[in-house]
């Protein structure tokens, strides 16, 4: 014992190792973390195939994303970590970066360019399959190609501008109307038009992109009355999540309170467009349009008679309720959770019109494409 304590780093080391090991086995697993915003890993169980399985898929591999999620007291290590690296003069986390004005920015170098040749081969295919549907495509860029001015120097991000530009040139041919948004949100650069914790755009950027898609479609846009407009504070996001900059701002959530008559989800009735359960949990942008499901069918007697077609990423679920008032029928569909053919649902529905409305980013790496043709 006189020789062990001789060596006191190293007991406290070991004391330090054993002490975490025994509080980590009585701790209960959490399922989801609030402060990441994602659902932890749980338990692998231990199988002879698994633990000779070096993939991602082994027991080794998926035991260590357990121990690594479910350390004990992660979420005060985290925030300990991002205080030590802002100390350190560090100005970027687990790919986000720290611009000006409390703004978060993604580090997005490059992208699947098979992905992207895929599905806008597949977009080509359903053009063919459908030639008499007028159809729109409109891609959001990335907050940190319209908000240029609060980037670090040096960042080096792939220029989406130019590539947006590129593939509409190429889908225009196969009778796509395109929508320039960055000439519609660059206009409007000094305002809130994307959040400054997450990657969405707010629902003010959303309403200057449906105004410009209304424009494209020789329409007005309705100016929503502010005596609609509903706010909460407190809203942390994606860029957040994962950078857990221990200084950041957090956002202001918007929405506006318009009419519809009924909304239905996968077949089931709810009341109105906005889940208001989320606003209790981290995730409130989830709030628009219950977050993402297969089929959602909005209705609004008070429109213009007509019925379009929206395929879409997260970004339009805040752009929906404004094109409710300018369709009578709105019908949304999330590839990730179609449950439905394609073609039956334009059919059953009666469907007039198509917008197919994603970011950059999650059109060029989406593998669900292939239901459009189902």
């Amino acid at each position: 014992m006189k020789k062990l304590f001789s060596y006191p780093v190293t007991v406290c080391f070991f004391l330090f190792l054993f002490g975490f090991s025994i509080v980590n086995f009585l701790t209960p697993d959490k399922v989801f973390s609030e402060m990441e915003n994602k659902y932890l890993a749980q338990c692998p169980t231990l199988t002879w195939s698994g633990l000779l399985d070096s993939s991602e898929k082994g027991f080794a591999q998926r035991f260590e994303k357990y121990v690594n999620e479910q350390f004990p007291l992660r979420d005060g290590w985290i925030s300990l970590k991002s205080r030590a690296e802002s100390a350190l003069g560090k100005i970027e986390n687990n790919g986000i970066v720290y611009g000006a004005d409390d703004y978060l920015f993604d580090k997005y170098k490059s992208y699947d360019t098979q992905r992207l040749e895929r599905n806008l081969s597949l977009l080509e295919r359903f053009a063919e399959a459908h030639p008499e549907l007028p159809r729109t495509l409109m891609v959001i860029p990335a907050s940190y190609n319209i908000l240029s001015d609060k980037l670090p120097r040096g960042l080096g991000n792939l220029d989406q501008l130019a590539e947006i530009d590129t593939l509409y040139q190429r889908m225009q041919r196969s009778g796509y109307v395109t929508v320039d948004m960055a000439s519609a949100l660059s206009q409007h650069a000094q305002e809130e038009i994307y959040y400054r914790t997450d990657h969405h755009w707010t629902t003010d950027g959303a309403w200057y992109g449906y105004q410009a898609f209304l424009q494209g479609q020789g329409r007005t846009a309705i100016v929503p009355d502010q005596a609609l407009r509903r706010s909460t504070e407190g809203f942390w996001g994606t860029y957040f999540s994962k950078s857990k900059k221990y200084d950041a701002v957090a956002d202001t959530l918007v929405w506006y309170d318009l009419p519809v008559d009924s909304v239905t989800i996968d077949g089931k009735a709810v009341d109105g467009m906005y889940d208001f359960s989320q606003l209790e949990k981290r995730d409130r942008y989830a709030m628009f349009l219950y977050a993402n499901n297969g089929v959602t069918i909005i209705e609004n007697s008070a429109a213009e008679p007509g019925s379009i077609l929206v395929i879409k990423d997260s970004y339009a679920n805040c752009f929906v309720p404004f094109l409710t008032q300018s369709y009578s029928k709105v019908v949304v569909v999330d590839l990730r959770s179609m449950p439905t053919g394609l073609a039956q649902l334009i059919e059953d529905e009666g469907i007039e019109q198509l917008l197919v409305l994603y970011s950059f980013e999650n059109l060029a790496s989406d593998s669900n494409f292939p239901r459009l043709l189902y």
